[in-house]
């Protein structure tokens, strides 16, 4: 069964034979450079190819590998979740993950990773014409295939994008009859937050955990005689420590700018800091990166300069591109 995708810039030789065309275009295309074959008989420009993250990337291998399948398939797991818009830390990878019939068993092979479970239309979504397992079903899949570490960062997303309750998360575990996973899941379900604004404050909240420090409070207001101050991403209120995790969209991002150039916002942004610690509560202040939440041991130097103390002294280091601790 033919399925009509909306994946822009998605360039499909049986959408070229129905205008009459030839597909051959496409393929000499692709032989010029000109395009890149994502899957048999599916293509993107060159240059819109380099232009996309991996997660684009991903979802676009997705679509077009459910739309070339003569029959239809249900796109799953970390798949589904690319498509459904979570954010990914770590490469995805090129396999596209989906479900097949038991009978079949799972399996790796022309590029799919095969998922082996019944199928049913209830519960199933369409993202840009392809069916997808939904968001509840997806992240469930997500905690039990994938690193703690991927699934609350996605979790913390669809929770605070009010996409998924924490009672359809259990009710779809629940639902398939096992307690196989079930603490996985539990791990998970209950430490996801849809406070933490960002996958970089998600990535933080993991380390933090590891390092045995006490859970900080998320969005913490600070005020001066009823006046706000800042609210920052991390509190750990016993301790006076602020904690503010910065990508560096607030910097170069246009949208976060609001016009101002990337020097005012970092000059805003400093201003914003000498007035936090001002506050006769806050005792130290701790800024950190990607780079530094990716490495546990550069967490760990951040947050022990602005006094908290690291009860666990062994831990392990970078998490690798699948999100595990190495």
């Amino acid at each position: 069964m033919l399925i009509t995708v909306h994946r822009p810039g998605l360039l499909l030789s049986r959408d070229v034979s129905s205008l009459g065309l030839d597909p051959a275009m496409l393929r000499r295309s692709h032989a010029r450079g000109a395009l890149v074959r994502v899957r048999r008989g599916a293509y993107v420009e060159t240059s819109v190819w380099a232009e996309m993250g991996v997660e684009e990337r991903h979802a676009t291998t997705a679509v077009a590998a459910a739309a070339s399948c003569r029959s239809e398939v249900v796109v799953s797991h970390l798949s589904a979740a690319v498509l459904h818009g979570l954010p990914v830390v770590g490469a995805p990878g090129a396999a596209v993950h989906v479900l097949v019939p038991p009978a079949g068993g799972s399996r790796r092979e022309h590029g799919f990773v095969k998922h082996a479970r019944a199928v049913g239309r209830d519960g199933l979504d369409v993202v840009q014409g392809v069916l997808v397992t939904s968001v509840a079903t997806t992240l469930i899949d997500v905690c039990l295939t994938e690193t703690f570490l991927r699934a609350v960062v996605m979790t913390d997303e669809a929770l605070r994008r009010r996409l998924v309750t924490r009672a359809e998360l259990l009710a779809d575990f629940d639902s398939r009859g096992t307690v196989r996973g079930a603490r996985r899941v539990g791990s998970v379900v209950e430490f996801a937050d849809p406070r933490a604004a960002s996958p970089l404050e998600s990535v933080s909240r993991v380390g933090i955990r590891l390092l045995g420090l006490p859970d900080p409070a998320l969005q913490h207001v600070l005020r001066e005689e009823g006046r706000h101050v800042a609210t920052l991403d991390f509190w750990w209120a016993s301790e006076g420590v602020a904690g503010e995790a910065d990508g560096t969209d607030k910097y170069f991002d246009e949208g976060m700018l609001a016009g101002r150039s990337s020097k005012e916002a970092l000059l805003d942004e400093k201003d914003r800091e000498n007035a936090v610690r001002r506050l006769p509560e806050v005792t130290g202040f701790a800024r950190w990166g990607w780079a530094d939440a990716l490495d546990l041991g550069r967490l760990a130097e951040r947050l022990a300069a602005a006094g908290l103390i690291i009860p666990r002294r062994h831990f392990p280091g970078e998490y690798d591109r699948h999100g595990r601790t190495s």
